[in-house]
């Protein structure tokens, strides 16, 4: 099944593309499929119903917002945190458009959280259930949330209908082979693949909105400081990239506030680019920026080039089973992109470009989700960094490579065999690792 660079590349509000994306992209859905049915009309009353993950850890992630949100038809592209927690607290005076009309929604009562129950997909999952003035059920519909895409019942069980591609891949091995085969670039064969979903125009109106996104993230990062949701964390990203600033500050160094800056505006529930997830949309954006501040005379294009083959080798990587993994499949995913990317923009082969992911990859072999308290903060945004100084790394090891062995899918084999091995709480924040275990005082 192959994703298009731009359902890899989501914009939205954080801090969580599974806890806040996803079921506002959800709740969206449902609402849509109710007027698409003719029941919007008829639907008096609407309950929403949280399980697994989106329960446990919902509220520290505006689950509850963003179900909210969605419900009055408001997209996540154009959502944060405030937009959120507004709707939230308007919502019980307002109710929810539905019909042309308005029905009430109180969220104390019509949105719960089952913390007891956790349903068999992957632990994030919702159901919508719509009334009639009768009582009687309109609608009532499951759906499951990974890394901000959203999947129903069916589609769970059978996955996306297929779009067909002009150069299929699903693995390093097989995206290497069409490259070679078809005497093209990662980037260019990213692209002929993403106008199978758009137009040229719009392909590449989309990641030009996506890599302004991700440069508006930085900034606003690197400018804002006070203290993170729940009160334990200050921001950091302002204070350190005013340090190095004032010093010969090294590449590292500054991939690394860069990437710092992102996860902590996502943490504060900012808009990000989910790259591949809002929890690790740091590296992508930090090497992209790092491009962009040393390289003379970059334009829309080029940066385009650096998103493609990003989301090229993100999805070989995904292809090739490395899906709801824990941080490695997170973290580990997002440094491989950020890694191949700029190793392409840099001019490497696409055997460079696989070997730069392998190389970023590797470093985040069997880390499991693990943060503290439910929030998208510790150890995350400290993760993000080291990933960003990882993946430069890894590009500059890479395009000095003159014909490196590549076993980038021997790599995500083992590290699919390891995730089965930790075991759902070990992949799933709030079940297990240093959130179960609280230090003695």
């Amino acid at each position: 099944m192959y994703v298009s660079a731009l359902e890899l590349y989501r914009i939205g509000p954080g801090p969580s593309s599974s806890r806040t994306v996803g079921p506002q992209r959800a709740a969206l859905r449902f609402v849509h499929d109710l007027a698409a049915d003719g029941l919007a009309g008829r639907t008096v009353r609407l309950d929403a119903h949280l399980y697994g993950s989106l329960a446990l850890s919902g509220r520290e992630s505006l689950t509850d917002g963003a179900v909210v949100a969605g419900l009055c038809g408001d997209r996540p592209e154009r959502s944060d945190a405030k937009a959120l927690r507004a709707r939230l607290a308007r919502v019980p005076d307002e109710g929810l458009p539905m019909g042309g009309g308005r029905i009430a929604f109180e969220p104390s009562r019509n949105l719960r959280f089952h913390m007891g129950k956790t349903l068999a997909y992957d632990g994030h999952a919702l159901r919508f259930d719509a009334f009639d003035s009768a009582g009687e059920t309109l609608a009532s519909r499951f759906y499951f949330t990974s890394g901000g895409d959203v999947l129903d019942e069916r589609e769970a069980q059978s996955g996306h209908a297929a779009v067909r591609v002009a150069y299929p891949f699903g693995s390093a091995e097989t995206l290497l082979a069409a490259c070679r085969s078809y005497g093209k670039k990662v980037a260019d064969l990213a692209r002929a693949n993403e106008c199978a979903f758009r137009s040229p125009d719009e392909v590449r109106a989309g990641l030009t909105h996506v890599a302004r996104a991700m440069r508006a993230s930085i900034e606003r990062g690197m400018v804002t400081r006070g203290r993170l949701p729940g009160g334990a964390l200050e921001r950091r990203a302002a204070d350190q990239g005013q340090a190095l600033a004032a010093v010969a500050a090294s590449a590292r160094e500054r991939c690394a506030v860069y990437a710092t800056a992102v996860a902590e505006e996502n943490a504060a529930g900012g808009c990000v680019v989910a790259a591949p997830t809002h929890g690790a949309a740091g590296p992508v954006a930090a090497l992209l920026e790092h491009w962009r501040a040393t390289t003379p005379m970059v334009d829309d294009a080029r940066a385009m080039d650096f998103l493609l083959a990003g989301a090229a080798v993100g999805q070989a990587i995904q292809g090739s089973g490395l899906r709801q993994a824990g941080c490695q499949s997170a973290v580990g995913l997002a440094a491989a992109m950020a890694a191949a990317g700029y190793t392409g923009v840099l001019g490497g082969s696409p055997v460079q470009i696989l070997y730069a992911a392998e190389r970023a990859l590797e470093s985040h072999w069997g880390l499991a989700c693990d943060s503290v308290g439910g929030l998208v903060q510790q150890p995350c945004i400290a993760r993000n960094a080291a990933a960003a100084a990882c993946a430069l790394d890894a590009a500059e090891q890479a395009i000095h490579a003159w014909s490196p062995r590549v076993a980038l899918d021997a790599l995500v084999r083992s590290m699919v065999e390891t995730a089965r091995g930790m075991a759902g709480r070990y992949k799933t924040d709030s079940l297990a690792g240093l959130t179960r275990n609280v230090p003695d005082c």
